[in-house]
């Protein structure tokens, strides 16, 4: 099966998934009571939901120019642009290219920043540290949370431990990659003895290009200060859950906000259509029901959060890749040949 075919069954599956969640979620939904959820919403509620939408966004492009920094001071307004042009590229493009479309946007703003360090700040901010900041804020909420504990079991919580197991594992693969880039390479290639000479040496090349982007970690206070960056971060996007609560008139404690954010988070992860269409609404509603909340009301609610999250960050994606004069078929011809590499 060529990369190409992969690619396409991918995303049809993903298509399917988000078809058959859609499907699922309006099975025995009185549409009456889903409507007049909406129309009664208060959406001055999402005003403050919006305006902290901004400052995340923000945010994630000071925390990418703390790690960057030891390669180059890349200009702030530079890292905001390429920031949001691929998050913007996950609602509208297959296959969740953003995190390549946003490497491949900040290496063409500015050529002294590869692809290969880039992608590997991204890999480390999302896999690493955006994970290991989902895990501490679900272990509060476990913590502080009667309901959900509830709804806990072993099998769930040794997915928590095994996320955890695997986010402490790539940072220290990480750390030790960033302090040892020439033994790792060698290390790497002296097991990959099957291929040729030109083969081994493009690999190596690769993990020396790829240990640029990692460098940060060598710096105890920049790892820190990337850490509490994150942390504030996701405490943010789980505060901005609860003002939507607020317009939908549910009285739900602020550990629910939370709640949401990690199970929407978790549920993203399976594949769908571009915008995460169908896994972000059955993740909200889910999160809902723990709670209380009827399905009407829950999917209004996934809706409408769904709606302005997609709005306001599809918009600012759009924004910027005219603002610097970026072209989105371009960045996803480069992001294609990144995946199928």
């Amino acid at each position: 099966m060529t990369s190409r075919t992969k690619k396409r069954v991918y995303f049809v599956i993903g298509l399917l998934i988000s078809a058959l969640l859609v499907w699922f979620l309006f099975q025995e939904i009185d549409i009456i009571k889903l409507k007049v959820a909406l129309q009664q919403a208060n959406y001055w509620w999402f005003v403050p939901t919006i305006i902290l939408i901004f400052i995340t966004m923000y945010q994630r492009a000071f925390r990418w120019k703390e790690m960057l920094a030891p390669i180059k001071k890349v200009p702030f307004s530079k890292l905001l642009a390429a920031t949001c042009v691929g998050f913007m590229a996950n609602n509208v493009l297959p296959l969740r290219m953003g995190e390549f479309v946003r490497a491949y946007s900040l290496s063409s703003q500015d050529k002294e920043i590869t692809k290969s360090a880039s992608l590997a700040t991204i890999f480390v901010e999302r896999m690493v540290f955006d994970l290991v900041a989902l895990l501490v804020i679900f272990g509060g909420v476990l913590t502080f949370s009667l309901r959900l504990s509830e709804q806990i079991n072993d099998q769930i919580t040794a997915g928590i431990y095994l996320a955890m197991g695997i986010a402490l594992t790539g940072l220290i693969s990480m750390i030790i990659l960033s302090l040892h880039p020439e033994k790792t390479g060698n290390y790497l290639t002296r097991y990959l003895f099957f291929l040729p000479g030109r083969a081994k040496e493009f690999i190596r090349s690769i993990v020396l290009k790829f240990a640029r982007g990692v460098e940060f970690l060598r710096n105890v206070k920049r790892v820190l200060s990337v850490a509490v960056q994150t942390l504030f971060i996701w405490i943010l996007m789980g505060v901005s859950n609860y003002f939507v609560f607020e317009a939908f008139g549910f009285q739900l404690p602020l550990d629910a906000a939370f709640v949401l954010l990690v199970i929407v988070s978790i549920s993203i992860l399976i594949p769908s259509s571009p915008g995460f269409v169908g896994v972000y609404h059955a993740g909200v509603v889910w999160s809902l029901e723990i709670y209380g909340i009827e399905r009407e009301a829950a999917l209004s609610c996934a809706i409408a959060l769904h709606a302005v999250q997609y709005l306001v960050i599809t918009g600012m994606g759009f924004y910027f890749l005219k603002k610097e004069h970026l072209s989105l078929k371009e960045l996803e011809e480069e992001a294609s040949v990144g995946l199928s590499g």
